[in-house]
């Protein structure tokens, strides 16, 4: 049986977030992504599952390292009851591009203020609450850890229950939503969350999409495969 490895990688998404109000340091602006996979039906999801999930992004004042969010958190991690997992994430927000702390299904959220106080003590800056009335749709890059193995030629899977199929072409944002566009409606369960990215593997970039759907079958990820192969065979 295949063993998990660990490697790093980067994940190109689209989803909404809000400002969050509470459990954070005073005037410091942090948003939240509650609702996660959004090509996934949610009355499908049990809320465990959601709050495994949910994202709380802290916005900093200017561009902090992947390294220097490793270190920090390592630190932090030691005197936390649960450790958090943490990425370095680029947001598209207000038409300009934010850094953050993404923090991956914080479990006690009333200790985000402590956590934040621990950044801070490390030497990060957090920006300045802005104002944002509504709920925003955006785009957002993050770079992480990711344990996969293989299960065929092609094809991986994470300890989350993620599914990772490696394509041969680099995609950008907008091109790949009108092919997954495409691809959801020529297919027989299109009930499914779908991003691209990619992993830093055999000394090289190897680009994939990332599948969400809970105990998803061969047959219904040959088929995702196969349909956007074609896409890709029309527009490269």
């Amino acid at each position: 049986m295949a063993k998990y490895f660990e490697v790093t990688g980067n994940i190109n998404k689209e989803e909404t977030i809000n400002t969050l109000h509470e459990h954070k340091l005073k005037n410091t602006f942090v948003v939240i992504d509650d609702k996660p996979y959004p090509g996934y039906h949610y009355h499908k999801l049990d809320a465990r599952l959601i709050e495994l999930n949910t994202t709380v992004f802290l916005i900093t004042r200017k561009r902090e390292t992947w390294a220097s969010i490793i270190r920090a958190t390592e630190k932090i991690n030691m005197f936390l009851e649960e450790p958090i997992k943490v990425s370095f994430a680029n947001l598209s927000l207000f038409n300009v591009s934010h850094y953050a702390i993404r923090i991956k299904g914080l479990k006690k959220m009333d200790e985000l203020e402590t956590i934040q106080k621990a950044y801070q003590d490390e030497g990060f800056v957090f920006m300045k609450n802005k104002r944002m009335s509504k709920s925003k749709t955006i785009f957002f890059k993050v770079k992480r850890f990711f344990d996969i193995k293989k299960i065929k030629k092609g094809l991986y899977k994470d300890k989350e229950g993620m599914y990772y199929i490696l394509i041969n072409k680099k995609i950008e944002w907008e091109m790949f939503r009108k092919m997954t566009m495409s691809v959801k409606r020529n297919i027989s369960d299109n009930n499914f969350d779908i991003v691209n990215g990619a992993f830093y593997m055999n000394h090289t970039l190897v680009d994939f999409i990332r599948i969400f759907k809970p105990n998803c079958k061969d047959e219904l990820l040959h088929e995702i495969r196969d349909e956007y192969q074609k896409q890709i065979n029309k527009y490269f």
